[in-house]
């Protein structure tokens, strides 16, 4: 259970953070090599784009989990009546939309590793790459069906303390 908890708290963070904690050690080597050794890498720019897919697609989930992700709210600042049935709109949309991601993303991915193909410069396997939108857009599916479970469930535990 502890390891459950800990991967529903830090599960986004701790890959956002390694992919990022990765861009800055591989354009800082960069770097030194452009500007000191005078020879640069040719996979860094590659793996760095590869890294901030993985972080925009996690990323995604995270802002749902903390409630911070982006929306239109303009109908709901000028008729404040209408934010709960919008917010709720907006998540069974959300994911609708995410759910159906899911699927082409396993056909992307499963092509990937059946055609073997590998990024050009860094000859990383495409399909890792792409697996950071299935891996996103199943965050996502997750938690936004967790925060409709959490409301109900603390629906129930208040009625039961009533």
């Amino acid at each position: 259970m502890k390891v459950l908890k800990w991967l529903d708290e830090n599960l986004e963070e701790k890959i956002m953070s390694t992919a990022l904690w990765g861009i800055v050690v591989i354009m800082g080597i960069q770097i030194i090599m452009r500007y000191v050794f005078k020879s640069s890498l040719a996979w860094s720019e590659e793996v760095s784009r590869y890294l901030f897919i993985w972080m925009v697609f996690v990323g995604i989930s995270y802002g749902i989990k903390n409630g911070s992700h982006m929306r239109i709210d303009m109908l709901e600042h000028f008729i404040p009546k209408l934010s709960k049935p919008l917010e709720i709109l907006a998540d069974i949309c959300f994911v609708g939309f995410s759910g159906y991601m899911i699927g082409p993303g396993f056909t992307v991915v499963e092509s990937l590793i059946a055609t073997g193909q590998d990024s050009p410069a860094g000859e990383i396997p495409m399909y890792i790459v792409y697996t950071g939108l299935l891996v996103g857009f199943f965050l996502v599916f997750f938690r936004i069906i967790q925060k409709y479970i959490m409301k109900l469930l603390q629906k129930k535990s208040v009625k039961g303390a009533e």
